[in-house]
């Protein structure tokens, strides 16, 4: 039975309440309300039917709508949200479906960029990780005697070739309509290939050579470069903050590390560190992935200041042990008044120690800047970690007599920040809730 059949002249008389009229309030009926009493109409071919009471006046159009306001009733028929009223008004109770906005009809016919990679994204991950395993287990054992054992590192290089082509193919589709699947294959791919093709060339060459690892890292850092920009992932990112790094080390050891002399290096390591997560994230960030530059390189450098400390650390409880005695005012033919009195405990100038726990200071409010300015949770994680981590290895391989007031010490500044964490916080909320209110 269709609309049409209220205007044929079967219909009935005007005046039954099948042409009553409705509320305007009504002009949408709810489907799990109970339908009143339509009348029968007798259309001539059959017994009489029972027809749905409708409004005369088609009901206004609604308004423009999302496909994030369109959903479904109990039924599965459409239903769109509007505004006014607040009420759901359900749109396809009858014959007709929904209107044409609400099915999507004004989207634009242009392919939108897809979110998820779907199966795509396990299967590039499961060929990946044996592509990879093939490359390790072909480069190990292409060095098990001295001469290069070409059949298995035959297999390497074909294997890490093979993961470079398919990120290069991958980079041939368009940005748009491949979406996050054409990341993936670009991705996991390109990132393992570039670490394959590190391992290659190392094992291929075999010299002891710094040019060697000039070559590795700057290779890393251009394929790197490379693809970041056909996928713009943060991956290619962590792979040339690697390639980076071999460089910049190497580099300071070539051209630095002789005119500084030998009698801090631990200090001389971590103004090294400092320097190379400040200038990594500082570069890093006119990318759209500064936060993971910043997060991954000061993970790199909290690691390296903790291995600094370690040392610290070893040297003082196992260079007594061996020498037997717990305390060493001066490992040099040098009077302990060159560097201050106990200077030279255990291996290792107290001050250095100092000087560290400065650097690692100066690193810590760089990040809590930086979570303040991103609201990255990984620098937040970094500012709370180093302090944590480094303060405490400090202490013991300081062998600090009395570690009750390092402890007040430190719960007395953490409590005053937290607090005045709380007194602007309470500031804003009240400043927030006056412009509110105005």
């Amino acid at each position: 039975m269709t609309d049409d059949a209220q205007n044929s002249p079967d219909a009935g008389d005007p005046g039954d309440a099948a042409s009553e009229p409705i509320d305007p309030q009504h002009t949408a009926i709810r489907p799990d309300e109970p339908q009143p009493p339509a009348g029968a109409i007798d259309d001539g071919d059959g017994p009489a039917e029972t027809e749905p009471v409708r409004a005369q006046a088609p009901p206004p159009p609604p308004p423009a709508t999302t496909q994030a306001d369109v959903g479904t009733d109990e039924q599965g028929r459409s239903a769109v949200l509007t505004e006014e009223p607040r009420t759901a008004a359900w749109i396809g109770g009858g014959d007709a479906g929904p209107p044409a906005h609400a099915a999507g009809a004004d989207e634009p016919d242009s392919p939108h960029r897809a979110t998820k990679a779907g199966i795509t994204a396990a299967i590039v991950a499961i060929g990946t990780g044996l592509l990879g395993a093939a490359v390790v287990i072909g480069s190990i054992r292409s060095r098990d005697e001295a001469d290069l054992d070409w059949s298995n590192y035959g297999v390497a290089v074909g294997a890490t070739a093979v993961l470079l082509v398919i990120a290069i193919l991958g980079s041939l589709a368009a940005r748009r309509s491949g979406g996050r699947a054409r990341e993936e294959v670009i991705t996991w791919p390109g990132t393992v290939g570039i670490l394959a093709t590190a391992l290659v060339i190392g094992v291929g060459v075999d010299d002891d050579g710094s040019w060697l690892a000039y070559v590795i890292g700057g290779t890393m850092a251009v394929l790197a470069a490379i693809g970041y920009v056909a996928a713009r992932r943060a991956a290619f990112v962590v792979v040339g903050i690697l390639g980076l790094a071999l460089v910049y080390m190497v580099a300071f050891e070539d051209f630095v590390a002789d005119s500084l002399g030998e009698g801090h290096p631990e200090v001389t390591g971590a103004v090294l560190i400092a320097v190379f997560v400040v200038v990594i994230t500082l570069l890093g960030w006119a990318l759209p992935s500064r936060a993971v530059t910043g997060v991954v390189v000061g993970a790199v450098g909290l690691a390296g200041l903790t291995g600094i400390l370690a040392v610290f650390l070893v040297s003082r409880f196992f260079f007594g042990f061996l020498f037997g005695m717990p305390e060493l005012t001066s490992l040099d033919e040098g009077s302990p008044d060159d560097f201050g009195p106990g200077s030279m405990e255990a291996g290792f100038h107290e001050g250095d120690v100092w000087w560290l726990l400065v650097i690692a200071a100066l690193l810590v409010v760089l990040w809590a800047a930086a979570a303040s300015i991103t609201n990255h949770s990984g620098f937040t994680i970094l500012a709370i970690a180093a302090p944590a981590i480094l303060v405490p290895l400090a202490s013991f391989a300081l062998a600090a007599e009395h570690p009750t007031w390092w402890a007040a010490i430190l719960a007395a500044a953490g409590g005053v920040l937290l607090l005045g964490a709380w007194f602007v916080a309470r500031l804003r909320e009240r400043r927030t809730a006056s412009e509110l209110t105005v």
